[in-house]
């Protein structure tokens, strides 16, 4: 059961693009109907990502500039804005009396989000992150058998997302080198920061990506932990790989299907002829053996952390991805550009891969 909150709190929409119409516009105008948020204002260089957005919310008014955001008119800044963008409009907003939500990744570089953090220590609002799959249940359920040991020993993990890229992009420079890295720092700042979360920070990683001058479309990690056990990271925009991760450890292994389970999870244990494919429940702290709802997907983890950030800001809950979390993935991936190794590609014939490694030893 979820804590009461206050008055409810006004929020700027920073950026309408396809995150804010296909996720933050859903959670927020369920949260409307909750009273426990009101859009007042939104802000976006395309009119047409406006006009898109305020339909969901007409009384909204449309702001021409950052500079015209303060409090006490508002009270949390959701930040949905491209990458290269989110260290600059943060360092503006905390200072201004707002709390703020700022969309994965948190920054384009580990030194701008450095100094997102050290704006936040002295501002009156929180920071958080929008790495919205820590609030799944599977994710939380996942977390906690880990922390409780039932799986033994971890012994290694095969995590892999992959398909073909569909994400409504409006530039192309979401695709440029100098604006936006690839599938790593895309899908992949959500695999790495569930990963640090329930393992802890890699000793070691070993990168290959198949860039040859513009951004990667496939990945690979090798990582290595201070229990001395490894796991193995695939990541695609151009094939279709299991978009699973699996865990296994001396007692057993756990199997999670990353797009199509927020609340489902598959648990197996040593030695046993059965394995558990589980539903995932809410349940009542007053009563825990009754069962409440099972259905979850992606818009109720974007209300789920909109709501907690708010709940926190009120001292009613502990912030789930507060900005020192969030940086540490951010800290892998910029690790990981700056030691990458060009991947075997077999698919090539011998004159492409001469010039994709002539290409690469350029980089």
């Amino acid at each position: 059961m979820k804590p009461m909150l206050g008055q409810p709190t006004n929020i700027v929409l920073i950026g309408c693009g396809a995150v804010s119409q296909l996720y933050y516009s859903p959670a927020l105008k369920e949260l409307e109907k909750l009273q426990i948020v009101r859009v007042n204002a939104l802000f976006d260089p395309n009119p047409d990502n406006i006009r898109l957005v305020q339909k969901s919310f007409p009384q909204a008014k449309v702001i021409a500039g950052l500079d015209e955001i303060a409090a006490p008119n508002f009270d949390l800044a959701i930040i949905a804005s491209p990458p290269q963008y989110h260290a600059g409009q943060t360092i503006q907003l905390l200072p201004a009396g707002l709390s703020v939500l700022c969309e994965k990744p948190m920054a384009a570089s580990v030194a701008e989000a450095e100094e997102m953090i050290k704006a936040a220590e002295t501002a009156p609002g929180l920071l958080a992150i929008g790495l919205f799959r820590r609030f799944f249940p599977a994710t939380q359920t996942i977390h906690k058998i880990l922390s409780l040991n039932i799986l033994g020993n971890i012994q290694s993990f095969s995590f892999s997302e992959g398909g073909y890229f569909q994400w409504p992009v409006q530039s192309q420079s979401y695709f440029k080198k100098t604006t936006a890295h690839g599938v790593l720092a895309d899908i992949g700042v959500h695999l790495l920061d569930l990963m640090i979360w329930w393992f802890g920070n890699p000793t070691e990683v070993i990168y290959e990506d198949d860039t040859m001058g513009g951004i990667e479309v496939n990945c690979s990690l090798q990582c290595k932990f201070k229990e001395n056990f490894t796991g193995e990271v695939r990541l695609s925009r151009d094939c279709i790989l299991p978009n699973s991760y699996l865990i296994h450890g001396t007692k057993g292994w756990l199997k999670w299907d990353v797009n199509d389970a927020p609340n489902q999870i598959q648990l197996g244990l040593k030695d046993s002829s059965f394995a558990i494919d589980a539903r995932i429940y809410d349940v009542d702290p007053q009563n825990p053996f009754s069962l409440g709802e099972a259905s979850y997907n992606f818009e109720q983890s974007f209300t789920s952390q909109i709501y907690n950030l708010i709940a926190a800001k009120e001292g009613k809950e502990a912030l789930m991805v507060p900005a020192e979390e969030a940086i540490k993935s951010l800290r892998v991936i910029e690790s990981c550009y700056q030691n990458r190794t060009l991947m075997s590609m077999p698919w090539l014939s011998e004159s492409e891969l001469k010039n994709a490694h002539q290409i690469n030893a350029q980089i």
